[in-house]
């Protein structure tokens, strides 16, 4: 009896893996439409790795790669190198680490819930694996060369080995590896890491006092090892870019702030400023009104993150709109829940896992926040847990529940793989790759072409759908690469005789025998029509066919 239904279990398990798979790798090269320059920096430096053993800069097999200016983890480039070799320098390489890290994530939170839901509903593990697998945030994120997908797998694996090793204490070696391997993989991962390590030891206290002194030393001696190129980038300035992005690298400016302060005939200094207006004060404001944005039903459910569309699917959130009613009975069954270890650890960890999201600029930040998706998750699954104690097994309730949550998941696909790319490919820097592959062909018939300059990063597209020579690149870019003042990325001044620079169009109009690459905006259509002046070679548009991307135009 109990191999039959450890048999379903598992068929049910592998079936649910199977739809996860399925809806992360499908289209994948398509869908987004386009890579950011983020993913094609991590797919060609994989490809350089692969060819010459060093990054686009030189750096030998670096863990800290120099990229656009900044500097991040490297992990997610040498999982990508595989993939690079078999399938070769493409989107489909380059994303499906990802895909593949988003799929294992359903399976380790299943493992997972054998031990958080022990003393719950036997069904929790496979609910919880089933939410994941069909969550539109995880989903979204799994989809693209994100590197905080991957960090929290890693996350997961770090919290399964961390449970296990509460009674057998070898495996707490394992879950210092992974822990420390998130810090490799994404940049913020060195404050969601540590959130999660604190809250295991909190919430677990009673348990890890029975583990030897010896177990907890070696496990912290090997997490510091294995982590110790990114915890030295912390004193060397390698992670300054972190700084650039923090909300308190943003203080009011002086002028609005004597301004405000003149409104009420206060002044700077006084017992009033210090209670009501000071600057300690303004940023607890911005940073709470952050934390009740990530918990809006306007970003959970109803629009996503509304500041940066690449990260979710329009006219949808990021959660299903049917784990609304879950989160709400999970709510109740988390104070209720028979392990207080447990829901503790849950409920801390749906706290503060936006903590890296609210302490940046943005008011709402789906990829910083990433790790949110896991404690949300786990509070439907009790939802689930509680809605069986009302309900019983009534199965007109439960089939007619089930269809709403797939109606809504079909919602949320037909907004992912049929409107975002219409939509949204300007958000994806749709129209790179195109031009690529329009100048690449007659790239020697000019001696100069002008591509217009900015942070998408123009030059990183002919590196990776050029396949150019990463040993001649290298050789290349130590003499053309340009830092930048303001901590941010740094910029790629030009490519054999493509030249990366702004565009005054008023003054290069003129500029006979070369070829420009720009918008619209800077090479207007009306003042460069196909004619005696000008041969328009491509009017590359967005997908919706609204409006032009670039403009490939031949000065005669």
């Amino acid at each position: 009896m109990t191999t039959n239904k450890f048999t379903k279990e598992t068929i049910v398990l592998v079936l649910v893996i199977i739809v996860a798979a399925f809806v992360r790798i499908v289209s994948l090269s398509s869908v987004p439409p386009h890579l950011t320059p983020d993913e094609a920096s991590l797919g060609y430096n994989a490809y350089s790795i692969l060819k010459t053993g060093r990054d686009e800069h030189g750096a030998l097999f670096p863990i800290i790669f120099k990229s656009f200016g900044d500097n991040k983890p490297g992990l997610y480039v040498y999982i990508t190198l595989p993939f690079v070799a078999l399938f070769g320098l493409n989107e489909f390489s380059t994303r499906i680490a990802s895909a593949l890290f988003g799929v294992l994530a359903v399976f380790v939170l299943y493992k997972i819930g054998k031990y958080l839901f022990s003393q719950e509903n036997k069904a929790l593990p496979l609910v919880s694996a089933v939410l994941l697998a069909l969550s539109p945030w995880h989903i979204m994120l799994s989809r693209g060369a994100w590197e905080v997908n991957v960090a929290l797998t890693l996350t997961l694996i770090g919290i399964y080995f961390f449970l296990r090793g509460l009674t057998t204490h070898k495996y707490l070696y394992i879950s210092s590896c992974f822990f420390a391997l998130t810090l490799l993989a994404y940049q913020g991962a060195k404050l969601s890491s540590a959130i999660v390590v604190i809250l295991l030891l909190i919430s677990f206290y009673k348990k890890i006092k029975k583990v030897p002194l010896k177990t907890w030393i070696i496990s912290v001696v090997t997490g510091i090892i294995i982590s110790f190129p990114i915890i030295i980038s912390l004193f060397t300035g390698q992670a300054s870019r972190l700084s650039v992005f923090s909300v308190f690298s943003a203080p009011r400016p002086a002028e609005f702030l004597t301004n405000f302060l003149n409104e009420g005939n206060e002044q700077k200094g006084t017992i009033q400023y210090y209670t009501f207006h000071s600057e300690g004060f303004n940023f607890l404001r911005g940073i709470m009104g952050r934390w009740f944005n990530h918990f809006s039903g306007r970003f959970l459910f109803f629009e996503g993150d509304w500041q940066n569309p690449r990260h979710s699917a329009p006219y949808v959130g990021m959660l299903n709109i049917l784990d609304l009613p879950l989160l709400l009975f999970g709510i109740y069954g988390l104070i209720k829940a028979k392990n207080r270890e447990v829901s503790v650890f849950i409920f801390l960890w749906l706290i503060l896992a936006c903590l890296p999201a609210i302490l940046s600029r943005d008011q709402v930040h789906a990829v910083r926040s990433f790790n949110m998706v896991i404690p949300l998750l786990l509070v439907s699954t009790y939802g689930v847990s509680k809605l069986i104690e009302i309900v019983s097994l009534k199965k007109v309730f439960w089939m007619g529940g089930i269809t709403l949550y797939l109606v809504g998941f079909l919602y949320f696909l037909d907004a992912y793989f049929v409107h975002l790319p219409k939509l949204n490919s300007q958000y994806w820097e749709y129209g790179f790759k195109q031009a690529v592959e329009d100048v690449l062909p007659i790239q020697k018939n000019y001696k100069t072409i002008i591509f217009q300059q900015s942070y998408s990063q123009p030059y990183i597209y002919f590196l990776f759908y050029g396949k150019y020579d990463p040993a001649t690149f290298q050789g290349y870019i130590a003499n053309h690469f340009i830092e930048s003042k303001f901590g941010d990325v740094g910029q790629v001044d030009s490519l054999d005789n493509i030249q990366f620079k702004g565009i005054d169009w008023q003054i290069l109009r003129g500029a006979k025998g070369t070829l420009v690459v720009g918008d619209s905006e800077r090479i207007p259509e009306g003042d460069s029509k196909e004619g005696t002046e000008f041969h328009v070679i491509s009017d590359i548009r967005y997908l919706n066919n609204k409006a032009t991307a670039l403009r490939i135009i031949e000065i005669k």
